[in-house]
């Protein structure tokens, strides 16, 4: 009987509703929030750039000298990175500072000799760089900045009187940076870039790969960076080209 009673109330609902033309107010899906974390990141890194020297001076000679040579007469270095990043928006400034003492060195190789090769030099190279695509495996940005040189070089070319003097040039710099992840903990980092201004040309090139921890990266790789000054009165009468490329590792710390 209570069965009965029951199957006449569920009709007595449903013609009730049928009458009213159906109108119930639909529930609406509950939507899950997402959290876009738009926060500022830090790094700071320092590394080690086993470069040689190469290039050639205003007269021809050839400057050919091998990082265990420099190695040999180096009094300080300092090369490290620090950078800012807020979505895809990321800052960087790289600064080097090398100086080579006063213990004469002696490089062989044809007439003109070069007898003698001592330098203070700056480099610093901050950029701004926007990321253009991000996947899974790939991040791409293409970034924009400039390039500073400082350099105060004694040349000693025998027979030729030592050269010496010191100047500072500033370039623009356009470019790619980026990585390629291999899985979780692997990637391979590289940049390139290139620019002009008061030096001819000025392009550098770096890829490598790096291993990732907790809160910071270990990279290891190849780096080469070079300014040409044949026409340009920056530097132009101790040089025609002056380049620094060699295997560079280093560790990069994020907070």
């Amino acid at each position: 009987m209570n069965k009965i009673v029951s199957s006449v109330a569920l009709l007595a609902i449903v013609g009730n509703v049928l009458m009213a033309g159906g109108d119930i107010a639909p529930v609406e899906p509950v939507v899950v929030e997402e959290v876009v974390i738009d926060e500022w990141k830090y790094s700071a890194s320092l590394y080690l750039w086993a470069a040689a020297i190469g290039g050639n001076t205003s007269d021809g000679t050839e400057i050919d000298v091998p990082f265990s040579d420099l190695l040999d007469n180096l009094d300080f270095v300092y090369m490290g990175t620090l950078g800012a990043q807020k979505g895809k928006w990321d800052f960087q400034t790289d600064i080097m500072y090398i100086k080579l003492g006063n213990k004469p060195n002696t490089y062989l190789g044809g007439a003109p000799v070069l007898t003698n090769i001592q330098f203070k030099t700056w480099v610093v190279t901050p950029t701004v760089a926007y990321r253009v695509m991000e996947s899974e495996q790939l991040d791409l940005d293409v970034l924009a900045g400039a390039r500073y040189l400082y350099m105060q070089p004694k040349i000693t070319v025998s027979p030729f009187p030592e050269m010496s003097g010191s100047d500072s040039a500033w370039d623009g710099i356009v470019g790619v940076r980026g990585k390629y992840d291999l899985n979780e903990k692997w990637s391979i980092p590289f940049q390139f870039d290139v620019g002009t201004g008061d030096i001819d040309v000025t392009w550098q090139a770096f890829a490598g790969v790096a291993y990732k921890y907790e809160n910071f990266d270990v990279v290891a790789g190849y780096r080469h960076l070079q300014w040409d000054f044949e026409d340009s009165d920056t530097f132009g009468s101790m040089f025609n080209k002056f380049s620094m490329s060699g295997p560079i590792i280093g560790a990069k710390y994020r907070f």
